[in-house]
């Protein structure tokens, strides 16, 4: 049955005539006796009994009307409902952050975003793997990418520069040496594609690559940068995690004289690419846009 021509029907029972009726639709009387009529023959029965005089429900008409008025109550509600939503957004978000980033700076907006959206829920997980969001059940993730993938929405909140950087016990063995210094000493890098790890170095607009074979490898950056800390070797850490220790002098920065070309320079929010967001994910991801632009995550 087509849902609205029972709406249309509860407007014509509540007119006058059909002639009022088709007035107040915008339509023609023709038409919304034509309506009447595909009505009554999904029922299979008589809704109205016209006399001379005045148009009388039938008893399916009756019913039919109630369960009108019923439909369009709930459609009343859905749409006040969903206005609500749009006003005070309430709802759950499947949220997915880096480690480092998402413990050291994403983790106090989302925070702030709780304390400003008490009728949102969220669920964290923290994670530095490309996910596909929907097999993944996410709704919302941030990567840090060189490129993000084709087939979700990228909103960039960021830019992320690498260093070398090491224990003063460790930047004294590196001593005034060049890149080739990285192939004598133990390095610790995010995980490899192979056994090797390729550190591409880049001083004025020349590349160069050095291969390396890491002595620790790992996807928590925070571990990374413990690490690094605790002398086991040069770190390849993102600015946000080393900038903070190399100002206070627990590390020391190597080769300053090159931009170093890390696994990713960007960061990213990403979304499935749906039209019509949910309210509660819309409000997240304007959220986190904003506050990137307050404070960028990689101060």
């Amino acid at each position: 049955m087509d849902l609205n021509l029972l709406l249309l029907f509860a407007e014509i029972v509540e007119t006058p005539n059909l002639s009022e009726a088709a007035r107040r639709l915008g339509l023609s009387r023709s038409r919304v006796s034509q309506r009447l009529k595909t009505l009554e023959s999904q029922i299979g029965a008589q809704l109205m009994r016209r006399t001379t005089r005045r148009v009388d429900l039938t008893d399916a008409g009756r019913t039919a009307y109630e369960h009108a008025l019923r439909l369009r109550e709930d459609a009343g509600a859905a749409l006040a409902a969903i206005a609500g939503h749009r006003h005070s957004p309430r709802g759950h978000v499947r949220v997915s952050v880096p480690t480092g980033l998402g413990r050291l700076t994403l983790a106090p907006m989302l925070l702030d975003f709780l304390q400003a959206q008490p009728e949102i829920t969220l669920k964290v997980t923290f994670s530095n793997r490309i996910d596909d969001l929907v097999a993944d059940n996410i709704d919302v993730a941030v990567r840090v990418l060189a490129q993000p993938p084709e087939t979700v929405v990228a909103r960039e909140l960021g830019r992320v520069a690498w260093r070398l950087c090491a224990a003063p016990e460790i930047a004294a063995a590196f001593g005034t040496g060049g890149p080739d210094m990285l192939r004598r000493l133990p390095v610790v890098t995010p995980p490899p594609t192979g056994r090797d790890y390729a550190i591409r170095l880049s001083r004025r607009g020349v590349v160069e690559t050095i291969v390396v074979q890491p002595r620790l490898q790992a996807e928590d950056f925070l571990f990374m940068r413990d690490t690094v800390l605790a002398g086991a070797g040069i770190g390849l850490l993102p600015d946000y995690m080393a900038d903070a220790p190399i100002a206070e002098g627990k590390l020391l920065r190597l080769l300053p004289d090159y931009d170093v070309l890390g696994p990713g320079d960007r960061i990213f929010l990403l979304t499935t690419p749906t039209p019509h967001p949910a309210p509660a994910v819309h409000a997240l991801v304007a959220f986190l846009r904003e506050a990137a632009a307050r404070r960028p995550p990689e101060s």
